[in-house]
């Protein structure tokens, strides 16, 4: 069984690009997922709200063939994201 170093594994961590730090109306995001949506030319200051942005991201993956897994997984993690933050408790 391979033994692995905690310490080491959580210095190599980055958690500011993992952090939701980009916050405006009701879209959270962390500099990671900017600059997946940066690399993929998706405007995200011009968005008022969260809904518009899946679309859009959802319209981008389905109609010009992308094969960016990191956009996709991006788009899950923001339906989620969406989902559990308007819930009704």
């Amino acid at each position: 069984m391979d033994s692995f170093d905690i310490d080491k594994l959580v210095d190599k961590l980055n958690f500011d690009d993992n952090f939701h730090n980009y916050h405006v109306n009701d879209i959270y995001l962390s500099n990671y997922q900017i600059s997946i949506l940066e690399r993929n030319n998706i405007k995200y200051k011009n968005y008022n709200n969260l809904k518009s942005l899946i679309f859009d991201i959802d319209y981008f993956l389905n109609n010009y063939g992308s094969e960016d897994e990191e956009l996709d997984k991006l788009l899950d993690d923001l339906v989620e994201f969406n989902y559990y933050k308007n819930i009704n408790k």
